[in-house]
């Protein structure tokens, strides 16, 4: 589809992306006086124009975000037609996706604080819960699900914005099109809570599980739910046997509790909404709410500024977030303030494998490796968290690494390296006395038997 030099009252300046469904256009409106302002304007494709369902789609889109005002969901400013072309038009915001981000991290072996990245989600809530609580010209709820949350539709704007995108496949209640019994799922499979996937009554609270699928993978780095098919994703997530963040790295133990209780397989044990998960997020994890959008957009430019900097050169008249003193200074620092090494990262064509501690099951001692690989397509391709273990203690870190698991397989999730709470520890600490205390009685008794003396045993397997 040829851009267009205009659309309605707006110039088209450049394309932006084009999509299965839209082209996305920067566009330019000018007014009386030199006033002019830069948006997007997404273009519903000419061959698709003539598809009822699919022009009711985008229609939907723009009714239904058109009502929602907040700063952290980007704004729909119109619903236009000419020639038989339907155009949306939205603010613009220069900058990158948040799986962008995630991407570029794993790439250097970093990710992001804890609390940063409870920043930017604290941020996705917020907007999630204007969404939620957006209500039609007579007061009443729309019940709107956006059912499309997940790194690719959180936008970091180079002012250090976090704005949800995208509600083309948005419930709400009043839609034009609607979704058919036995149709297809709408979505991305792995940000799926469960009853959405076994498409059941939907509310705000299958957002709030996407969340927290969002937030787990922001603080591991690893994708929470890989199957080999889309069966077996189904079936994890329908299980609801999912393992912590600190089974893979040191997440504070509050903001952890937050997480998983974001998991839940049960929507009445999640947080009842999204602004009450923000506020959950604030208590476990302070510090979160002192990052400004400075010290974002600081790190976005750090790790993206070339391709940002790329971007604005094929757009014409954009100008980037950061004088040039602020872009010299802040970008090192944000690197260091918001984001930390990470033990175990994914890198393109090859497979990482760490050290990892032993882990006391039922059956007794046994070591778990951990690996990661990447299968080109950058933070989708983030090896997945198996199933945790029900009952395991760390108690030793062996030297090497097992065997990485053939392409497929699943390896068992290691124990937490971090976060060990007080009553594991005084475990972990009478359950070494009480075998030293064993071991010297068995030594003793030994002694005039003349019988071989064997390694004492620190712990017994749990029965």
């Amino acid at each position: 589809m040829s851009a267009p030099a205009r659309l309605g009252s707006y110039e088209v300046l450049a394309e932006i992306k084009s999509g299965g469904m839209a082209t996305l256009y920067l566009g330019k409106r000018s007014g009386p006086a030199g006033f002019s302002r830069h948006v997007a304007i997404k273009v519903l494709k000419d061959h698709l124009a003539g598809q009822g369902e699919l022009v009711k789609m985008f229609i939907d889109e723009a009714r239904i975000a058109s009502r929602i005002d907040h700063p952290n969901v980007v704004r729909i400013e119109e619903l236009g037609e000419e020639s038989g072309r339907f155009f949306l038009v939205m603010e613009y915001v220069h900058g990158a996706a948040l799986s962008e981000l995630l991407t570029k991290l794993s790439s250097i072996q970093r990710r992001l604080h804890p609390a940063a990245a409870t920043a930017m989600l604290m941020g996705c809530a917020e907007g999630l819960h204007a969404a939620h609580e957006t209500r039609d010209d007579s007061g009443k709820l729309l019940n709107v699900v956006h059912r499309d949350v997940s790194p690719q539709n959180v936008l970091l704007g180079v002012g250090g914005e976090v704005k949800v995108i995208d509600f083309g496949i948005a419930k709400a209640r009043d839609r034009l099109h609607t979704t058919e019994a036995g149709s297809g799922l709408k979505g991305k499979l792995r940000y799926m809570a469960p009853e959405q996937l076994q498409r059941g009554p939907l509310d705000r609270r299958a957002d709030i599980y996407a969340l927290g699928v969002v937030l787990w993978e922001m603080l591991t780095m690893r994708r929470l739910f890989q199957g080999a098919s889309d069966p077996q994703v189904v079936q994890r997530v329908l299980e609801g046997r999912l393992p912590p963040p600190s089974a893979y790295v040191d997440v504070p133990l509050a903001l952890e509790a937050v997480v998983m209780r974001a998991l839940s397989r049960d929507p009445e044990a999640r947080p009842p909404t999204a602004r009450v998960l923000r506020e959950q997020l604030k208590e476990a994890m302070p510090e979160a709410a002192r990052i400004e959008a400075t010290e974002v957009s600081a790190l976005l430019f750090a790790l993206l500024g070339e391709e940002i900097a790329d971007r604005a050169r094929a757009l014409p008249s954009l100008r980037l977030g950061l004088d040039t003193r602020e872009a010299i200074v802040l970008p090192e620092r944000a690197l260091d303030g918001l984001t930390e090494r990470l033990d175990l990262v994914t890198l393109e064509g090859e497979t990482m494998v760490t050290e990892q501690p032993l882990v006391l099951s039922q059956s007794g001692l046994a070591p778990y490796t951990l690996s990661a690989s990447t299968d080109g397509g950058g933070f989708d391709g983030l090896t997945a968290a198996p199933t945790i273990p029900q009952t395991r203690v760390a108690v030793a870190a062996p030297r090497g690494g097992a065997p990485t698991p053939p392409p497929g397989a699943l390896a068992p999730a290691p124990p937490p390296r971090g976060g060990i709470d007080a009553k594991s520890i005084a475990l972990l600490v009478g359950g070494l006395v009480l075998g030293a205390l064993i071991a010297a009685g068995l030594l003793l008794a030994l002694q005039d038997d003349g019988a071989s003396e064997e390694a004492p045993v620190l712990i017994e397997p749990t029965r």
